[in-house]
């Protein structure tokens, strides 16, 4: 067989779709190479687009509508990937959908560059036991999570614009070294969360003004030996809540204008997280501790409220240690008498608790006023959080 000829039978089969293409869509043939630039795949039943080889890949489509299957788990999806091992969907547009892209059983898929509105009660991209796989540079709004995984170690969640979801930006779930980074997560409902894994990443991501009454930027629940790093908590009811987190690491992030900025609290497990090197600005409180037996270790951070003498710095005060015990007494929390309170022992640091002191405190100066909204919400959100939970 001469060159040529070899190099056509090697070639990957093309299927270009053009104008209006009615759904659903099944597509079987490995290695298939989908062109829908310009091209509107429509569907009112089931899944519009399923991709059931390995390595297809679509490029270009807009996808609209699928069947009314809101289910969280089992959801109608405008494009669905089983069995489709390194598959990719580039460039892909979904509107009208339950779910934009449901991945199961396919390691090492990828979505990149999703533009997708959701109908609130479904996942954007729900990826389940698919190892590898990736969703990088996408869009996703209106949702009940933008992302949610189960089951799919070694995943990167990357470049993602994540907002005004129901309930969580990012949520991963029973997985391992999964790499969260560098995305924007703002606005949604409840916020992002990493649960029940290990060795998980979370990095130089931006996770901004969740202010609902349990908001929390990010939620790292049951994860064991996970790393939370460089990440900036902007303007959340709550900045980081660790719940049951051991041997967290919490290194160089920065936390400003939150209403609480990092709070340990238990369940089951216990606490042994260590925060290390991050910077603390403009927050009503900068830390809460509801689990006594916690084993964080706290070194080397900076405060805008850190005293000026070479004294361990206690980031939240008697009172917010009381609060995170006491947390109906959040409604005192800007009286006149715990403002005093908590004037007092910034000027004389002999008074405050050493219980999770800072040794070696750093000053910062204060950025900027925490601006009212997630300061209130902090006030209530304490309590709340405590009720919810329970």
């Amino acid at each position: 067989m001469g060159p040529l000829l070899l190099s056509l039978a090697l070639a990957a089969p093309v299927l270009k779709l053009t104008g209006e293409v009615e759904g659903p869509l099944v597509l079987s043939t490995p290695g298939l190479v989908v062109e829908g630039e310009g091209a509107v795949l429509r569907g009112t039943r089931g899944h519009t687009l399923s991709l059931l080889a390995p390595g297809i890949r679509v490029r270009g489509l807009e996808v609209v509508g699928a069947g009314k299957e809101e289910d969280f788990f089992e959801p109608d999806a405008a494009i669905y990937l089983k069995g489709c091992e390194g598959c990719l969907l580039e460039g892909v547009e979904v509107e009208g959908a339950p779910t934009a892209v449901r991945v199961e059983d396919s390691p090492k898929a990828q979505v990149r560059g999703l533009k997708a509105r959701g109908l609130g009660r479904s996942p954007g991209v729900l990826v389940y036991r698919s190892p590898e796989a990736a969703v990088e540079g996408s869009q996703l709004s209106g949702y009940m999570d933008a992302i949610y995984v189960e089951y799919s170690p070694g995943m990167r969640i990357h470049k993602n614009l994540l907002e005004k979801n129901g309930r969580y930006g990012f949520h991963v779930m029973f997985s391992w070294e999964v790499r969260v980074e560098a995305n924007l997560s703002r606005e949604n409902a409840v916020g992002n969360a990493v649960m029940h894994g290990a060795a998980n990443l979370v990095a130089n991501n931006r996770l901004l003004d969740h202010k609902t009454p349990i908001g929390y930027g990010l939620l790292v629940q049951d994860e064991r030996q996970s790393r939370v790093e460089a990440n900036l908590f902007l303007g959340n009811t709550l900045g980081l809540v660790l719940l049951d987190a051991k041997e967290v690491a919490v290194r160089a992030n920065r936390f400003l204008e939150n209403g609480t900025a990092l709070r340990i609290t238990r369940e089951r497990g216990e606490n042994s997280a260590e925060v290390v090197e991050n910077a603390f600005s403009g927050n009503l409180y900068d830390l809460l501790v509801d689990d006594p037996k916690a084993k964080a270790r706290v070194r080397g951070n900076a405060y805008d409220r850190a005293p000026a003498l070479p004294v361990p710095h206690l980031p939240s005060g008697s009172f917010a240690l009381l609060l995170a015990r006491q947390p109906e007494l959040s409604l005192f929390a800007l009286s006149p008498g715990v403002v005093l309170w908590e004037s007092a022992e910034t000027q004389v640091p002999g008074l405050r608790l050493l219980t999770l002191a800072d040794p070696e405190p750093r000053p910062l100066p204060q950025e900027k006023k925490p601006s009212p909204a997630p300061l209130l919400l902090g006030l209530g959100g304490g309590l709340l959080w405590w009720r919810w939970r329970r």
